[in-house]
C-alpha cells in the first residue's frame, strides 16, 4: 500500500509538476498575502540587518523608531523624543503595548535589548551604535539614551534596534508562525497590536528560484507581489503589472586623481564628453536614470541645485594622445558588463585603450580601499537614506574607500563638523555644499540611479519603500 501511494505521489509530480509545485507553495490562497522573493531569508533574528532579511523581520520587531515609506522618522515604540542636551536624548515609551506572548512591553525590555545589541558575541549592529554610550530608566515609561559625543544620526540607528524577547518574539503587527528556511517565512496578524490591524490575516513570504515558475505563478495570480523583477520580465509584463521605484543607490565613475593620466583636470573632463546620458538610460532598458551627484535624490543631502550634465556630440573628445593610444584599467562590478562595453567603445574613440577588470562587489571594494584602482565603476546605496556615509567613506581624505585618492581640507573639515551637527536643517546645508564642491572638483562621473521592479497582482494597493523593503501590513486590496 505504501508503494503504490509512493507511486502515485510520483506520477502527479512527474505528470503535473508545476501544479504540485505551487500546490505545495501556495496551500490556501484565501485572505493569505503572497510575496515571492528570489532568496530566502538567511537570518531572522532581530540582528539581520541586510535588505533581504529586514523585508521579513520588520513585520514582527520594532524599534524605538521606524522609518516610514520615504524614510522620515516615525514613531513606534516610543511616541516622542526630544534632546535634553547633545547627548542625551529622552523617549517617551508608548503605553499598553503587548508582546506577541502576551506580555507587557516595558522599559526595561528596551534596556535589556540595547545591551544584548551591544555586548552579544552574535551582534551584527554592535559597531553600528557604538556613539552609544548608555541606555537608562528615567521613569516608568521614559528611557534616557546617552552618546559619547553628539550623534545627528542616531534616530536613523534606532531604527535597527529592535526590541524583542527571545524565540523571535516581537511587538510588530504580525507574529512568526513558521520559517522554513531557503523556503517559506509565514506570518499571521497579532490581535493584540498595539497600532492599526493589518489588512491581511496571513502573509508568506515564498521563494521561488526558478524565473518560469515565478512568472507562471505570477501570471496565474498566485503572487500578489512579485519582489526582483529583472529588467527583462518587467518588459515582458503588462505595464499596470510593473511597478518601478527608484531608492537609495547611484552608480558612478571614480577617477584616482594622483594618477599620472587623471591628476589632469582635462582629461577627466574630456571623459565626461563621452558620455550621453540618454544611451546609458536606454542600456538600462529606461529603468535607470541619469544622476547629477553621487547623492541619490531621495537621500538626505540631495542637493537639487547641482546641474546636470549636458552631452553635446559636437564636442566629444578625439585622440587625445595623437596616433598613440594611453592604456588605462578600468575595474567595474561584474553585473555592468553591456555599460562598459559602451564605455570602453567611446574611451577608444578618444585614445584610451581599455583593460577592464570585472569583480564581485566585496572584491572591488578592497581593491579600492587598498588603493589598487585608479579608474572604476560601482554603485553606493546611502542604506541609512543619508549622505553622511558616502561622505566618510568616499570622500574624507581618511575615508576607508579613499585612501589618499582625493583630497581637499575644506570638504574634510565640513565632512568632520556634519558628523555632529545637531541641526537637521544646519546640517543639511553642509551636506550639499560638500556635494556642490566634490561636483566641482570632477573626481568622478555620477552615471545613474538604479530603481527597483516589482510585479504586482490586480487589485493590490501598494506604494514602494525608499529602502526597498516590503512589508506585509502596508499592503491590501
Amino acid at each position: 500500500m505504501k508503494k503504490f501511494l509512493l507511486f502515485l505521489i510520483l506520477i502527479a509530480v512527474l505528470g503535473g509538476g508545476v501544479y504540485y509545485y505551487r500546490a505545495m507553495i501556495f496551500p490556501d490562497r484565501g485572505n493569505t498575502l503572497r510575496v515571492v522573493m528570489n532568496t530566502g531569508a538567511t537570518d531572522i533574528s532581530p540582528y539581520a540587518l541586510n535588505l533581504n532579511n529586514t523585508t521579513r523581520i520588520r513585520n514582527i520587531y520594532e524599534g524605538l523608531v521606524s522609518f516610514n515609506k520615504n524614510l522620515k522618522i516615525a514613531p513606534a515604540l516610543a511616541v516622542s523624543w526630544g534632546n535634553l542636551d547633545s547627548t542625551h536624548w529622552e523617549f517617551r515609551l508608548r503605553e499598553g503595548v503587548k508582546f506577541h506572548d502576551g506580555s507587557d512591553f516595558s522599559a526595561q525590555n528596551v534596556v535589556d535589548c540595547f545591551n544584548k545589541a551591544k555586548n552579544s558575541s552574535d551582534s551584527q549592529i554592535a559597531s553600528y551604535i557604538s556613539t552609544i554610550e548608555d541606555v537608562s530608566i528615567s521613569s516608568k515609561n521614559r528611557i534616557v539614551v546617552t552618546t559619547h559625543s553628539p550623534d545627528p544620526l542616531l534616530l536613523s540607528k534606532l531604527t535597527k534596534i529592535f526590541i524583542y524577547k527571545d524565540n523571535n518574539i516581537g511587538t510588530g503587527p504580525y507574529m512568526l508562525d513558521e520559517w522554513i528556511q531557503g523556503k517559506r517565512f509565514s506570518l499571521k496578524a497579532f490581535p493584540d497590536y498595539w497600532g492599526e490591524a493589518p489588512f491581511f490575516p496571513q502573509a508568506e513570504y515564498e521563494v521561488i528560484s526558478n524565473r518560469s515558475e515565478r512568472e507562471k505563478a505570477f501570471a496565474e495570480g498566485e503572487i500578489d507581489i512579485l519582489v526582483g523583477l529583472t529588467e527583462e520580465q518587467a518588459l515582458d509584463l503588462p505595464k499596470d503589472q510593473v511597478i518601478t521605484n527608484y531608492g537609495l543607490e547611484v552608480n558612478f565613475l571614480m577617477f584616482q586623481l594622483d594618477d599620472p593620466v587623471f591628476e589632469d583636470r582635462n582629461i577627466r573632463e574630456a571623459i565626461q564628453t563621452l558620455i550621453d546620458p540618454d544611451e546609458v538610460e536606454e542600456i538600462g532598458n529606461h529603468f535607470v536614470r541619469r544622476s547629477n551627484q553621487f547623492i541619490a535624490e531621495g537621500v538626505f543631502g540631495y542637493n537639487k541645485e547641482i546641474p546636470y550634465f549636458k552631452y553635446d556630440p559636437e564636442n566629444e573628445a578625439r585622440d587625445l594622445f595623437g596616433k598613440r593610444l594611453q592604456p588605462i584599467r578600468l575595474d567595474y562590478l561584474a553585473s555592468y558588463g553591456t555599460l562598459v562595453q559602451y564605455l570602453k567603445n567611446k574611451l577608444r574613440l578618444a585614445g584610451f585603450s581599455v583593460t577592464e577588470t570585472a569583480d564581485q562587489p566585496d572584491d572591488l571594494l578592497e581593491k579600492i580601499g587598498r588603493n589598487e584602482s585608479s579608474f572604476f565603476l560601482i554603485g553606493w546605496r546611502a542604506e541609512d537614506g543619508d549622505a553622511g556615509g558616502f561622505f566618510d567613506a568616499f570622500i574624507h581624505s581618511d575615508g576607508l574607500y579613499n585612501n589618499g585618492r582625493y583630497s581637499n581640507p575644506e570638504v574634510d573639515e565640513l565632512i568632520e563638523q556634519s558628523r555632529t551637527e545637531m541641526d537637521p536643517q544646519k546640517r543639511l546645508v553642509m551636506l550639499q555644499e560638500i556635494s556642490a564642491k566634490v561636483s566641482e572638483d570632477l573626481i568622478g562621473i555620477p552615471l545613474f540611479e538604479t530603481s527597483r521592479l516589482y510585479g504586482i497582482d490586480k487589485g493590490v494597493l501598494w506604494e514602494p519603500r525608499l529602502d526597498g523593503e516590503v512589508l506585509a501590513a502596508e499592503i491590501s486590496r
